[in-house]
């Protein structure tokens, strides 16, 4: 698959654009709740050292990625636009943006899931991902299974 990834940290118009192209329910999946002002919380994001990279598919934006590193893991937050979803990619950058993470020396990602977001879930789940849920889902992927074993 042709997937680039660009860090837009810091870039409100490139969010904004991005929001512009999906609906209320994928945002209120990726935030758990309805927002309207999508840079105010990127605002917070990114003064919390969270970086935010916009997912490109044969050089098209399709989604943003963001990155909050928390000890030796990383919270992500993966969005594709509504047009893009249901082809795989989100299944893909998944996978490919693991290794980007186990190379910046992360050793596990994990994420926080709305438990109707079956498609995040049954990703998650493909993938061989830690998966709890209760009023949220929590969503812990070992970057290494040497990582994994390192913490039992």
């Amino acid at each position: 698959m042709n997937i680039d990834y660009v860090d837009i940290t810091g870039v409100y118009s490139l969010v904004e654009e991005l929001y512009r192209k999906t609906t209320l329910e994928t945002i209120t999946y990726r935030f758990l709740h309805p927002v309207s002002d999508v840079t105010h919380i990127y605002k917070y994001l990114w003064s919390r050292g969270c970086r935010s990279f916009l997912i490109y598919y044969n050089n098209k934006p399709i989604g943003i990625i963001d990155i909050t590193p928390c000890g030796n893991g990383a919270e992500v937050a993966i969005l594709i636009i509504d047009s893009y979803q249901g082809k795989g990619l989100g299944k893909y950058v998944v996978h490919d943006f693991a290794q980007r993470l186990k190379k910046m020396g992360f050793t596990y990602a994990f994420a926080y899931v709305a438990p109707e977001n079956y498609k995040a879930l049954a990703i998650a789940r493909k993938i061989g991902a830690e998966v709890s849920c209760r009023d949220v889902c929590f969503i812990r992927y070992w970057l290494s299974d040497k990582d994994r074993e390192m913490c039992r």
